[in-house]
């Protein structure tokens, strides 16, 4: 009876902590997540609870385990009891020893009373185990889901984060576009380039001067020897 009480009330703890678990993980992690300053942080301490109360049911499915070899090493143990109890009531008999045979037959039908009732807790903690069990699996499963929302989430936060202040970035440069200084550069650069240029133009351009100038000269040097030249013919002449 105290056997089957105290698996009464595990029954019972291994129930509210199944229940609490599986409250937990039907929550929604998006209510979590828009309620939460910071939503990774908040992610991370409700997978982490979650992880805990799997855990802790797995405690639980444990014990009940625990408690299914209890009762089968008990009914084994009965078993035994009732096969040497039958031998001793039959020694008892050949030594006609009645009543140490109604004794040994006394606590025969005390061990198989027993045996019956643990027989029918076994097979009562058998169903409770295969239920836990799958239970538990479940479970496990919801946690792997969760663990993998939350992954997914927080990644989609961290890159929305990432492309936002990249667009604050981008949008405090369109006050002052660097490209506006690079194409004032461009323009400042070709000027430059045009003025120099031109510079050589001049140059090239005086120096064509200065050769016509130096053949004007040669002219005139020409003219003013012929014009010489012819004075000496006159001179020469008069004489």
């Amino acid at each position: 009876m105290y056997h089957e009480r105290f698996s009464k009330e595990r029954g019972r703890l291994t129930v509210g902590v199944f229940s609490k678990v599986r409250d937990l993980l039907q929550a929604n992690i998006m209510d979590i997540v828009n309620k939460a300053e910071d939503p990774e942080k908040m992610l991370n301490l409700y997978v982490d609870r979650a992880t805990e109360e799997v855990r802790n049911f797995q405690i639980q499915v444990n014990r009940a385990v625990a408690d299914k070899i209890q009762l089968e090493e008990k009914i084994q143990a009965l078993n035994k009891e009732i096969s040497q109890r039958s031998e001793q009531a039959t020694l008892a008999v050949q030594q006609n020893r009645d009543d140490l045979a109604r004794t040994a037959l006394t606590l025969k039908k005390e061990a198989e009373n027993s045996l019956a009732d643990y027989r029918a807790q076994l097979s009562d903690q058998e169903k409770a185990v295969s239920d836990l069990q799958e239970n538990l699996r479940l479970l496990t499963e919801k946690l792997g889901k969760a663990k993998m929302e939350r992954d997914n989430l927080v990644m989609r936060e961290r890159r929305a984060q990432t492309m936002k202040k990249a667009n604050e970035a981008v949008s405090g440069l369109s006050s002052r576009d660097p490209l506006g200084d690079i194409d004032r550069m461009k323009d400042r650069v070709d000027r430059m380039e045009a003025e120099a240029k031109a510079s050589r133009t001049m140059v090239e351009f005086n120096s064509v001067e200065d050769q016509f100038a130096d053949l004007e000269k040669g002219k005139t040097a020409a003219a003013v020897e012929d014009e010489l030249a012819q004075l000496k013919a006159s001179l020469k002449k008069d004489e």
